[in-house]
């Protein structure tokens, strides 16, 4: 669902960083005060590394975790919404995974879209039944993330297709991959709420988590041999073709698409994932000692 540059028109690219930049600023202030746990450098980061693992999907695509309902249910809305936007904003700057010029829309349609929708679904309807509620927030949160996308691809002129086909297409392909989204979704919130009840409360983790973490770097270069053997492309690339889009890179990133120019694939997304994580968790916990300074102050 990253848009790369190309596909957004300047002037719709400009509103959604406005819009975003004000949510994210409202997102800082509304966190004054609060303390932000080690959940959320860890969360980051597994987000981060989860996104790398592409499942293949028989018939010549892949898909791959989000994560944005579960960083709003686990963190809340606010802080699920700053954790993801470091997470996108290291994918852009570092490996050219989202346009320079797209980074509003990316993080409006997953850092804000996906999160504030899938902490309020999940709020609304943990009473009744907590893993269906998980479930229905992460695959809602997904799709209507798409459909935004769907919506900003739509406005521009860059290609002859408007909303009445692109808002379809990207809420078609992403309604039915949202049911992978909300599985892992229901399936990860099940597992805190009844082994690790505490996580919750405390929103603090132990060295396991770290554990996890590089056994999901560990498991990117296979997930990516998977998705390859597949013929893997992601599902906003297939839309492209059908709507007849075109990219217009105008930065290739420090470790383009997960690799290590002259180094085995393989290896490169293997290094590219341990980096990642490594980025995401030191800016995030980087974030996480400054609102403690600050709050201290």
């Amino acid at each position: 669902m990253h848009i790369p540059d190309g596909y957004l028109d300047l002037n719709i690219a400009g509103l959604f960083l406005v819009l975003t930049l004000l949510v994210l600023g409202y997102s800082i202030y509304r966190l004054r005060g609060e303390k932000l746990t080690s959940l959320f450098g860890v969360l980051s980061a597994a987000i981060f590394a989860a996104q790398m693992l592409n499942w293949p999907i028989p018939g010549g695509t892949s898909a791959h975790f989000v994560g944005g309902a579960l960083a709003g249910i686990l963190l809340g809305p606010y802080a699920g919404c700053l954790a993801m936007a470091i997470v996108l904003t290291i994918q852009t700057l570092v490996f050219n995974d989202g346009g320079i010029t797209a980074w509003g829309a990316n993080v409006w349609n997953m850092a804000i879209v996906d999160v504030f929708i899938g902490y309020y679904v999940y709020r609304a309807l943990s009473g009744f039944n907590r893993n269906l509620a998980a479930f229905i927030a992460g695959w809602l949160g997904i799709t209507v993330a798409a459909i935004f996308a769907g919506i900003e691809i739509g406005l521009s002129s860059s290609f002859a297709y408007g909303l009445a086909v692109t808002v379809p297409v990207m809420g078609t392909w992403h309604a039915a991959l949202g049911i992978i989204e909300g599985t892992i979704t229901a399936g990860v919130v099940s597992y805190i709420a009844t082994r690790r009840a505490e996580l919750l409360e405390k929103k603090e983790v132990g060295k396991a988590s770290f554990v996890l973490l590089a056994a999901l770097i560990a498991l990117s270069p296979v997930f990516a041999y998977l998705a390859e053997s597949v013929g893997y492309s992601e599902p906003l690339e297939n839309a492209a073709k059908i709507l007849g889009l075109e990219e217009n890179p105008i930065y290739e990133g420090l470790l383009p698409d997960y690799s290590i120019p002259g180094l085995d694939p393989y290896a490169g997304t293997l290094i590219s994932g341990a980096v990642g994580v490594l980025i995401v968790l030191a800016l995030a916990y980087a974030v996480r000692y400054a609102r403690s300074n600050r709050k201290n102050a």
